[in-house]
């Protein structure tokens, strides 16, 4: 199993108005590609609901059978749509996958 966890990060600077519609655009984007695609096994989208300085803004949290189905994932079509829309978006991104 592979457990692909990305972090977005807002840049600053950023008000609150633009924080909450960056947000919501990144969650409309990556929300629904876990119901699109048959071969992930978990996948979440999350929006950070506290105001700590060395808190993310958002998070994808999606679990796959293997490192195949995760460039699968990666590499599918909706994906990239996703990346290329959320492009506008001034962010800095952290990305871990592990095995388990």
């Amino acid at each position: 199993m592979v457990k692909h966890i990305v972090i977005f990060k807002l840049a600053q600077p950023v008000t609150p108005d633009e924080k909450e519609q960056s947000v919501r655009k990144l969650k409309e984007l990556f929300g629904p590609l876990g119901n699109r695609m048959k071969y992930i096994i978990e996948y979440r989208t999350g929006i950070n609901v506290t105001d700590a300085d060395h808190a993310g803004d958002f998070v994808i949290d999606a679990t796959f059978a293997s490192m195949e189905d995760l460039r699968r994932y990666q590499g599918s079509e909706a994906h990239r749509e996703a990346v290329a829309a959320a492009s506008s978006i001034k962010k800095a991104k952290l990305v871990v996958d592990y095995t388990f």
